[in-house]
This record gives structure tokens, sequence and C-alpha cells, in this order.
């Protein structure tokens, strides 16, 4: 379930999206200005939109010093930064979802010494641009296990180049029939996590023998 803050947040906004939220972005410098029709930074202007109407909503929050750490907002008590985390995400419902819920083995590691990671809720929109005109088709509010899933490669699902594992990558949770479904189960997720990370760590382990006894030969 997710935290009451988070809820609250989310049924606000719902009825936003339901009764239409657009917005436009723009962009200018002395006599020029135009509306900005590239997706790049998308993400990053709906998250300072998103703070500025948590202000005017009256929502108590705070974010961590460093705007790259985790959690991106602790909701309810700002003094508070073991519960009540929330994490923000944004996609093209044209592309679909491809953004990168957190970095693979940095997640595996963080969740040893801060468990409570594991129950943050995330706040995703789903957005179409158009003509520069912003249109925030859908909201979900989901625990992290709610949009991964598996994938052919491993238990989890994640982005890969050259064999290093990156991000963890999420499912198409809104889908009628995806061809990987979420876990149901947050045990689920944990499970495929450290069998992912097991698997990988082995490959890695074995491509480092190969590769130090080709250098011996």
């Amino acid at each position: 379930m997710p935290s009451d803050a988070a809820k609250r947040m989310y049924e606000v906004l719902l009825v936003e999206v339901n009764n239409g939220l657009v917005g436009k972005i723009t962009f200018k410098m002395n006599t020029i200005e135009f509306e900005i029709n590239s997706k790049d930074g998308i993400g990053g202007h709906i998250q300072e939109w998103l703070e500025k109407w948590m202000v005017e909503n009256g929502i108590i929050y705070s974010s961590p010093s460093n705007s790259q750490s985790f959690p991106d907002f602790f909701l309810h008590n700002p003094h508070d930064n073991k519960t009540s985390l929330l994490e923000i995400k944004c996609f093209d419902m044209n592309a679909g979802a491809n953004f990168d819920i957190a970095n693979f083995q940095s997640y595996c590691q963080s969740l040893a010494t801060n468990p409570e990671r594991i129950y943050s809720d995330y706040l995703i929109f789903g957005y179409i641009l158009n003509e520069g005109k912003l249109i925030i088709k859908n909201i979900w509010l989901k625990k992290i296990w709610e949009i991964c899933c598996s994938s052919e490669r491993f238990p989890l699902k994640t982005q890969v180049k050259r064999d290093v594992i990156y991000n963890i990558r999420p499912a198409s949770w809104y889908a009628a029939n995806p061809t990987y479904k979420p876990f149901k189960t947050k045990d689920e997720f944990v499970k495929a996590l450290y069998e992912t990370e097991e698997m990988y760590l082995k490959r890695v382990s074995e491509n480092k023998g190969v590769y130090l006894v080709n250098k011996l030969l």
C-alpha cells in the first residue's frame, strides 16, 4: 500500500488529469521566445512543476541536499528519511516506458543498509508532447515490484550494454497483455533482483577468468 501522503497526492492529481492537465514549455532569450517541442528534459520540467504544485497544495515535503540522490522527495515529515519516500518518473505515452528505475548495483547494495527503500512510492506521469503542447494523459502510483518484470535474459528486466548491467528497467504494467507481466509481490521482486545479481556476478567472474587465461597464453 502507498503511504497516506503519496495516496492523497495521487488522488488530487488524478482529478486534475481527468479534467485535463495541459501545459507548454517555452524558452525566451532577449526578444526571441518559442515553444519547446523536444522531449529532452521533460521529466525534469514535470518534477519542477510538481514541487511547485505541492507548495500550492500545502503538502509537506523536503528534498535531498544532492539532487541526484534517492529519493526525489520525502513526504509528510521532512525530518523523517525512513518513510514516505517518493520517486517521480515520466515517459512518453507514444514511445512506452523506457525510463531508468534505479542503477542496478547501487540498488542491490542499498537494500542491505536501507531496506525501507523497497517500500518507496513511484509517482509516474505518462505524457504526450505535440506541437509544443504537453498533455498528461495518465498517472500511476506504484511500488517498485508493480512496475518491474522478468526478461528473456535475466529474472529482472535490466538495461544491458556489452554484457554490463546498468539500470533496472520498467515493465509495460499499463499494457493489456504484456509479454512479461509485473511482479505480484515484493518477495517476487526481491528474489528476481538477487537471482539476477547472482547470475550477473557469476558471468562477470567467468569472463574475467577467460580474459586472464587468454592473457597468459
